[in-house]
C-alpha cells in the first residue's frame, strides 16, 4: 500500500511518500502557490516543473485549476501583485488547492492509496472543515501524464504528526518512560499559528490542546522590523523567512549584512511569551504535570529556551528535521 503524509503549511509543504511500513521519501518545497501569469521572468534560466533536489528545488509545479493555469511549490516572493492567504480558511483558498495538488504530482505516483493530513488543533475538531478537507483530496486528479488518484483521506490535529515520529523514531529509554506513562506536550511552531496538543499516557487530551496565532509569521514581522531600523530600508519579512529555508547565517537589509540568528533571537522573546501563555492557560484544568516536550515545526529551536522555562522539570526536545516531523508521522499513521 503506498501512502503519503502531507502537511501544507503557510510557509513549507513537507512530503512523506512511500509504501506503508518503509522509510519515506521526503520532499521539502516551498508554499508558494499563485496564477503562472502571476510568476516573474528568470532572466537565463528555464523553468521546469518537477524536481525536487538542489536548484531545481524552486522550479514550479504547474497545476490546473479550473482552466487556469496556476504555477506552486516555490518562493511565495517570486509572484508579482500576489499575496498569499494567511487566515483559519487556508485550505478552502485555490493557493492550498494548488499547492496540495502539486504535492501529489510530486510523489510521482498514480494510485495512491492513502493520504494522512492534519489541520491545526483549534480547526481538527471541527468535522465541517475535516470532511470539506477528504473531499478535496480524494479521488481523480489532474489530466493526461499528471492524472492520479487517491483512494482514502484521514485528517489528525497536527501535532500529532511530530508525536508519532518521535513514538516511533525514540531510541533513549528515558524518553520512551516519558512518552508511555507520562504527560507529553507537542510544540509545533508553523508559520500561521503556533499550535500544542497534550498527551497523557498515549491519550490526547482535546480540551488541553490549542492553537496561538503569536506564530513564525509575527515573529518574522518584527524581526524584519529590527532590521529595517537597524540598517533602513522597508521591513522584508518574505527575505527573511526565504533566508530562514534556506538555512543562510545572514540578511541583506538596505545593502548591509545582518545576522539571521540574532535578528530572530531579539524577536523571539515577546512572540513566545504571548504563546505559551495562551498553552499555559489552557493547562489550568490539567492536573498532571508536563514530563516531556516535544517541539517541531520550523521556527522550533525558537521556542525552547521559553518552554524549558514554563516546564522546569521537564525533558525539552526538539525534533529531528523538525521542519518535516509532522509529516513523517503522518506517513507512520497512515499505517
Amino acid at each position: 500500500m503506498y501512502v503519503v503524509g502531507l502537511d501544507i503549511g503557510y510557509s513549507n509543504v513537507k512530503i512523506a511518500a512511500g509504501p506503508c511500513g518503509a522509510l519515506p521519501r521526503l520532499i521539502v518545497r516551498p508554499a508558494g502557490a499563485a496564477p503562472r501569469e502571476r510568476l516573474g521572468e528568470r532572466i537565463g534560466a528555464e523553468e521546469e516543473a518537477g524536481s525536487t533536489t538542489g536548484a531545481a528545488a524552486d522550479r514550479p509545479v504547474p497545476v490546473d485549476l479550473g482552466g487556469v493555469l496556476w504555477a506552486a511549490a516555490i518562493e511565495p516572493d517570486r509572484f508579482e501583485d500576489w499575496q498569499r492567504p494567511l487566515h483559519e480558511d487556508y485550505p478552502a483558498t485555490p493557493s492550498y488547492h494548488a499547492l496540495a495538488l502539486a504535492a501529489l504530482q510530486l510523489t510521482g505516483q498514480r494510485a495512491i492509496d492513502r493520504v494522512v493530513t492534519g489541520l491545526p488543533v483549534a480547526q481538527a475538531g471541527d468535522v465541517r472543515r475535516r470532511e470539506r478537507l477528504k473531499r478535496l483530496l480524494t479521488g481523480r486528479h489532474g489530466s493526461g501524464e499528471v492524472r492520479l488518484e487517491v483512494g482514502e483521506v484521514r485528517v489528525v490535529p497536527q501535532p500529532i504528526g511530530a508525536y508519532l515520529d518521535l513514538v516511533y523514531t525514540a531510541t533513549d529509554e528515558e524518553i520512551l518512560e516519558r512518552i508511555e506513562t507520562g504527560t507529553v506536550i507537542v510544540l509545533d511552531a508553523g508559520f500561521y499559528s503556533f499550535d500544542w496538543a497534550l498527551v497523557v499516557k498515549g491519550e490526547l487530551r482535546r480540551s488541553a490542546s490549542g492553537t496561538s496565532l503569536e506564530a513564525m509569521s509575527v515573529l518574522l514581522e518584527r524581526a524584519a522590523q529590527e532590521a529595517a531600523a537597524e540598517a533602513g530600508g522597508k521591513p522584508q519579512p518574505l527575505g527573511l523567512e526565504a533566508a530562514l529555508r534556506a538555512g543562510r547565517a545572514h540578511v541583506l537589509q538596505a545593502g548591509h549584512r545582518l545576522s539571521l540568528p540574532s535578528l530572530l533571537g531579539r524577536a523571539a522573546g515577546p512572540v513566545c511569551a504571548v504563546a505559551l501563555e495562551s498553552l499555559r492557560r489552557s493547562l489550568r484544568r490539567e492536573s498532571a504535570s508536563v514530563d516531556l516536550v516535544l517541539i517541531a515545526g520550523g521556527g522550533g529551536s525558537l521556542y525552547v529556551r521559553a518552554a524549558a522555562g514554563l516546564f522546569p522539570g521537564a525533558t525539552v526536545v526538539v525534533a529531528a528535521d523538525p521542519i518535516a516531523a509532522n509529516a513523517r508521522g503522518f506517513h507512520r499513521y497512515a499505517g
